[in-house]
């Protein structure tokens, strides 16, 4: 391992020292030719940090390399430090951020995501080498070393040497994506062949490819044994021998011709009249296309596949002079897509971004159809890949906050590259759909972060309820038996509920500033409930003022609550005061109030049925994240959201949609109800409209047989 490293290293240093040097180099011109401003202090920020630049490539490359080969010796040991972060539970802190810290975050993560984007074969590719050389599974873009992730890291550590201006710094890191970009491919393929040469899986390979649930007739299981299986066995995805995956699409589309030969003699055996016996040339193949091609020119529109069918056919037997007729291949092939169309149909929304643009590829797709009949029997398919895609921007199920700008401008982008490409081609559809995928795993990273962050701040918010609830214990446990003022009783269940909260939060309850606050929250119930007053302790009126400090309010304020508190029961001179106060105390924020908004807002239902309570339970066995289709009163029809969290001490639930983001408040209770009433159901798999389309497509034909077979022993029916 360590010698296959050093390797690694030895060949990028030389690569970083040209790289880097002239990275800087750019960086200090991009400063020279900004004009110089009126502000004199910005002035001297850029022209030290050109300086900076001109003179401290050697110690940018230096720190640049050395984190690069920190990384590669703790290798191991990150990994193993990796997994017992895992395994630990996870502490919520809270910390104020400096803005510069949190603008490079931004930007160096915005930067490794789009590189990532462009060589996420090759990155996984060197995962898996990595992962035999660290003895665990494969990294990922996050944890690999020598990943854009990793580089950018280094290239931020090594910039805090330079001392550089915040403008500086930014100009540093679009210079060095702007070189990355151009360069990391080829330093991808160098990692990967020096890995190769010290023999780490030398004859890897991967294509990249999603599996989904088979559908179960003949051709799926052919296909998925001869395409998909390496020699030896292994996990679906790596490449089998070069001759296997043909033989597996004839045999899939075989079994489907078949299929469809069952359904044309059920169908002719129900519809009365007689068949039209007879035989008619067939177009040619290469005929068929020219035409379909020719017919994307023209203005001839058709609302069915089946109309453009009988056009082709029309304009056929024009040309030829007598009657025609489609081949055999053919003829299935604008079946079965005839077939998935008009159950894709029924998956859609009318009028939604996706109904648009799939009609638009209504023509493309039949071209392609008949050109590659891996269209039919392989779900990794580029085509299949990208109708799948689109499908989702038409789905009954997706709610309005579902829909972005971004990704809809990424179809919309990929549709029109289909469409320009006028014969319809695989390569059309195959490159459109490799640009996609790529736009789609940015934002399918952006949709994990964002709900990453929520589960984390729904987290916070629960924290924070049990430590509004123990606040609240503490204060009605020495409430017991006193009698307190209303004045001095609204202060403690408002205003100093949110200092114990605050410090349960900060300290927990083991510690010495809990402890404390509860012997000042006693020596206030004791100053309260004294009659008659008694003047405030000096140092209980400090450590009360102290303490609504720290939860936000200000020195005055502070001071003239503790004045309130550390006195007894008096008169009432100074109703006016206090009624000032309280008002003020009502406009105020409170602590966490916009957080915890909806926590306990539900209203008091009746206790759960012995179904409900079956589903309360199956809820809480869930392993989540999981998808569920929610039918709540006022929505048009289901809506899916994406369960990402359930509280095990408070029962909130937390509901993302599908960009991550946090889709309206629910607790668990709820949801039971709805799971029980049948308005709430979970979903073992988030299919594309397309992916079922062809999936009931694909049953449809299966049932068939069987009813075939009983038709056929009905009266009136024998052959």
């Amino acid at each position: 391992m360590r010698q296959a490293l050093e390797h690694l290293l030895a060949d990028l240093r030389p690569t970083m020292e040209q790289l880097l040097p002239r990275i800087l180099h750019e960086t200090e011109l991009a400063l020279a030719r900004t004009a110089a401003g009126s502000d004199p202090v910005l002035e001297q920020a850029r022209i030290s940090s050109m300086r900076s630049l001109g003179g401290g490539a050697a110690v940018f490359v230096r720190g640049f390399l050395d984190h690069v080969e920190a990384s590669l010796a703790g290798l191991q040991s990150a990994r193993r430090h990796e997994e017992q972060e895992t395994d630990a539970p996870q502490v919520l802190t809270l910390s104020l951020l400096e803005e510069d810290g949190v603008s490079d975050e931004f930007v160096l993560d915005t930067i490794a995501s789009r590189i990532e984007a462009r060589n996420s074969l090759g990155l996984q590719l060197l995962g898996q080498r990595f992962g035999v050389l660290a003895g665990a599974p494969a990294f990922d873009a996050d944890t690999l070393p020598l990943a854009p992730r990793a580089l950018c890291a280094a290239t931020a550590e090594s910039a805090d040497r330079l001392k550089l201006s915040r403008y500086a710094r930014m100009q540093l890191f679009q210079q060095f994506e702007r070189a990355l970009t151009d360069l990391y491919p080829a330093i991808l393929d160098s990692c990967n062949n020096r890995l190769v040469e010290d023999g780490i899986l030398p004859h890897l390979s991967f294509v990249p490819m999603r599996v989904r649930a088979s559908t179960s007739p003949a051709f799926d299981a052919a296909a998925a044994e001869a395409a998909h299986a390496p020699p030896g066995g292994g996990p679906p995805g790596w490449t089998a021998p070069a001759d296997a995956a043909p033989t597996a699409m004839d045999a899939g589309f075989s079994a489907l011709q078949a299929l469809l030969q069952q359904r044309r003699s059920l169908l002719s055996k129900l519809r009365p009249g007689k068949r039209d016996e007879r035989t008619l040339d067939a177009v040619p193949h290469d005929e068929v296309l020219a035409t379909l091609q020719r017919m994307r020119a023209s203005t001839d529109k058709a609302d069915t596949l089946a109309d453009y069918r009988r056009i082709l056919l029309a304009q056929s037997r024009q040309a030829h002079g007598h009657g025609v007729a489609l081949s055999d291949v053919d003829s299935d092939a604008f079946d079965l897509l005839g077939l998935f169309m008009t159950q894709l149909q029924r998956e859609l929304r009318r009028t939604s971004p996706g109904e648009a643009m799939l009609e638009r590829l209504r023509l493309p797709l039949t071209q392609l159809a008949l050109r590659d009949q891996g269209f039919f029997t392989d779900a990794a398919h580029p085509a299949r890949q990208l109708v799948d895609a689109i499908s989702l921007s038409g789905a009954q199920w997706l709610a309005e906050d579902d829909l972005d700008a971004q990704w809809l401008g990424l179809l919309q982008r990929a549709a029109s590259h289909v469409q320009q490409d006028a014969s319809g081609t695989t390569e059309s559809f195959a490159e459109a759909n490799r640009t996609l995928q790529s736009g789609l795993q940015a934002l399918d990273r952006k949709a994990e972060m964002a709900e990453r962050r929520q589960v984390e701040a729904a987290r916070g918010r629960e924290k924070l309820e049990l430590a509004r609830q123990r606040a609240d214990q503490e204060i009605h446990r020495l409430l017991e038996g006193r009698n307190l003022p209303r004045f001095h009783a609204t202060l403690l269940e408002q205003t100093w509920t949110d200092v114990l909260s605050l410090t349960h939060l900060r300290s927990g309850e083991q510690s010495d500033a809990w402890r404390q606050l509860l012997e000042v929250t006693a020596g206030i119930v004791d100053a309260g409930a004294s009659t008659p007053a008694q003047p405030g302790d000096p140092a209980l009126l400090e450590q009360i003022r102290a303490a609504l400090e720290q939860v936000g309010y200000h020195a005055e304020d502070a001071a003239a609550i503790a004045a309130q508190l550390a006195h007894g029961q008096g008169d009432d001179d100074d109703q006016a005061s206090r009624t000032e106060l309280l008002l003020q105390l009502r406009a105020r924020g409170r602590l966490g109030e916009d957080s915890t908004a909806g926590v306990d807002s539900t209203p008091s239902l009746p206790p759960r049925t012995a179904e409900e309570q079956a589903a309360y339970e199956q809820l809480r066995s869930l392993p989540l994240p999981l998808w569920v289709e929610i039918d709540d009163d006022g929505q048009d029809g289901p809506q899916r959201r994406r369960l990402a969290w359930i509280s095990e001490h408070t029962d909130q639930a937390l509901l993302v949609n599908r960009r991550g983001l946090r889709a309206g408040n629910d607790n668990l209770d709820t949801l039971a109800r709805k799971l029980a009433a049948g308005r709430l159901r979970l979903l073992e798999r988030h299919a594309a409209p397309a992916t079922a389309a062809w999936d009931a497509t694909i049953s449809s034909l299966q049932r068939i047989a069987p009813e075939q077979a009983n038709t056929a022993k009905e009266p009136g029916h024998e052959p």
